[in-house]
């Protein structure tokens, strides 16, 4: 890839919100064509005929699932990851047609003794829906999505947030989500999941109402049969415990319109940068529920988002005001169509090259206030660098929505993410070091929460920084029960009890 963006484009590159916050369609076909779809008849998988043990290891194609290997000619465009820094050869892609191809591949990794690695939109920061050497049970075909009812969507893993609003909007009806368009619908939920619509209706994986999921055993497990295992998901991360094929969400009346309002500051130093993220912290954390806004600090060059839905509150105003007292350019928007504005988040749609990561959660500005400087100097004098930190809060932190899933960090009203973008041919050394260097400032002085949706490989006591000491106790218990033999793993997945 030999494109190389401005300064301006790459706040875009992150669509703001989540890349893991992937581009077939997802709209289901006319009810006729779809009622013998495994979508919607799953309890029948069981009782089709499976693989005999004698055939699994020469057998590389079935009505449900394609086995790739290196030499087949659709092997790589299949093992394409959004991350370009991270390559790596699977011996093995399945590509599932729909549930029954993801339990009989998973048979065949058994038989074979292959890990297993689950892809559906491919934009994991750290490559864990792939591996070298094993098999990698590819979902990108099950994106299809189909409506129980006026309000319940149930879709299969791979959708795009692209497709999912396409699906949505027309129906007046909002699953609240990341803005990255290309990112996959399950990845995003089963980390938690959130976005613009998040501090008025909660995290993704709270309107999750139930998943199919084929475990690391070969079975089919329904989330109706096991609350425990619902509880695993919302929040739990992918590639843990099976392979989700099949969700079902509560959907939100979709709001009317969306308003974006911009602030822009130049030619920054670290103090000035430190001045405007206080009046930021400080505005923000007044914003009503329906109000979205993230503070970007790109090099020099500063991006402050303000978004809302509804009317346009005493807070909004004080914090348009505020903002234009401190930056160096305010461009107001008025009402637009949701559907067109949410496009402009989408991102970029093919892969590139960069690393980022959570940075931590805060609860106010006087958290990080005493240190702060030095991390805004290396982001200012470090090309390629973005420190992004976003407004939680609001009905995030609903006690119910907390006691009904894993996702442990609602109490935080702000998640910070540190981003680090280059061009194909550059040595990214120097950017990846300034990006350690900032990450250990932050472990060093007691930042030490992180989301699971943004993994970092050097992330120290990542199973607590991600879940608590108890939920990963509980997730592992989780694991004993759907894959005690660890065969669905990555660097950073839940452990079974009985491992090291």
């Amino acid at each position: 890839m030999n494109k190389k963006y401005q300064r301006r484009e790459v706040i875009k590159l992150m669509g703001l919100s989540g890349f893991s916050l992937l581009l077939p369609s997802c709209n289901l076909s006319n009810p006729s064509e779809t009622a013998n779809s495994p979508l919607l008849n799953e309890d029948s998988i069981e009782s089709k005929p499976q693989l005999k043990k004698e055939e699994i290891f020469d057998y590389f194609k079935s009505e449900n699932v394609s086995y790739l290997k290196k030499e087949d000619p659709q092997y790589p465009k299949n093992n394409i990851s959004f991350n370009l820094r991270i390559q790596q050869e699977p011996q093995i892609i399945a590509l599932c047609e729909n549930t029954m191809g993801v339990q009989e591949a998973v048979k065949y990794a058994l038989e074979n003794k292959l890990q297993i690695n689950v892809k559906s939109g491919g934009h994991s920061f750290e490559g864990f829906s792939s591996n070298t050497g094993g098999i990698q049970i590819n979902l990108s075909l099950m994106n299809k999505m189909h409506w129980e009812n006026e309000s319940t969507l149930i879709a299969q893993p791979a959708c795009l947030l692209k497709e999912l609003y396409d699906e949505t909007l027309p129906k007046k009806r909002i699953l609240p989500a990341g803005s990255c368009g290309t990112v996959g619908l399950a990845g995003l939920t089963l980390g938690g999941g959130y976005g613009f619509f998040s501090r008025k209706y909660g995290l993704s994986c709270d309107h999750l109402l139930e998943a199919t999921m084929i475990d690391g055993e070969g079975r089919m497990v329904k989330t109706k049969d096991d609350p425990k295992l619902l509880w695993a998901l919302k929040g739990g991360g992918n590639g843990n415990f099976g392979i989700v094929t099949e969700l079902k969400f509560k959907t939100q009346p979709a709001p009317k319109g969306f308003t974006r309002h911009r602030f822009k500051a130049y030619k920054l130093d670290s103090n000035r940068a430190k001045d405007i993220l206080a009046t930021w912290f400080r505005t923000s954390s007044l914003l009503p529920n329906h109000a979205f806004s993230a503070f970007v600090l790109n090099g020099k060059t500063l991006t402050i988002l303000l978004t809302h839905y509804e009317k346009t509150d005493s807070e909004i105003e004080s914090m348009v005001k505020e903002l234009d007292k401190v930056c160096d350019k305010t461009s107001r928007g008025g009402e637009r169509d949701l559907a067109k504005s949410l496009k402009t988040y989408y991102g970029v749609q093919e892969p590139i090259y960069f690393k980022n990561s959570s940075a931590g959660y805060y609860q106010n500005f006087q958290e990080i206030e005493n240190y702060i400087v030095e991390i805004l100097e290396k982001v200012i004098g470090g090309k390629g660098l973005i420190y992004q930190i976003n407004t939680l809060g609001g009905n995030i932190e609903d006690p119910e929505k907390e006691s009904q899933s894993c996702y442990p960090h609602r109490k935080f009203g702000f998640l910070s993410e540190l981003q680090a973008y280059w061009d194909e041919g550059r040595n990214p050394e120097k950017i990846i070091s300034g990006f350690d260097e900032i990450q250990e400032i932050f472990y060093n002085k007691g930042i030490r929460r992180q989301y699971r949706n943004y993994p970092n490989l050097k992330f120290k006591e990542w199973e607590s920084a991600y879940w608590g000491e108890d939920n990963y106790k509980e997730l592992q218990k989780v694991k004993m029960t759907y894959d005690p033999n660890n065969r669905i793993f990555h660097p950073q997945s839940i452990k079974p009890l009985n491992s090291v």
